[in-house]
């Protein structure tokens, strides 16, 4: 399995992780003094707990409805902002890099 590399490893074993569980299991304090084994079951671990955590939190269809909503919200926006420039008189739509 490939690591992500979003994450900083070296941080979450020397910051994150306690010395007492890094005693109790005989590993050294620094993240580059593990075995390259350990390191891959660290960055695993990392890898896959961030993945559940995401999973839990960012339900995929609630994900849909919200960006759902999000466009319509914009273009609503978009309408609401060319009635108050033609309420100043100004008849030219507002300018916007992509077409509604």
């Amino acid at each position: 399995m490939t690591t992500d590399n979003t994450f900083n490893y070296q941080y979450i074993y020397e910051s994150r992780v306690s010395e007492t569980l890094k005693q109790t299991l005989m590993l050294p304090r620094g993240f580059f003094d593990l075995s390259s084994d350990q390191r891959l079951l660290v960055e695993e671990l990392v890898d896959e707990g961030a993945r559940l955590a995401t999973e839990s939190v960012l339900d995929p269809e609630i994900l849909k409805d919200t960006a759902d909503l999000a466009a319509e919200m914009g273009q609503q926006l978009y309408h609401f902002a060319n009635m108050i420039q033609n309420h100043t008189h100004e008849v030219a739509p507002l300018d916007l890099d992509e077409e509604i």
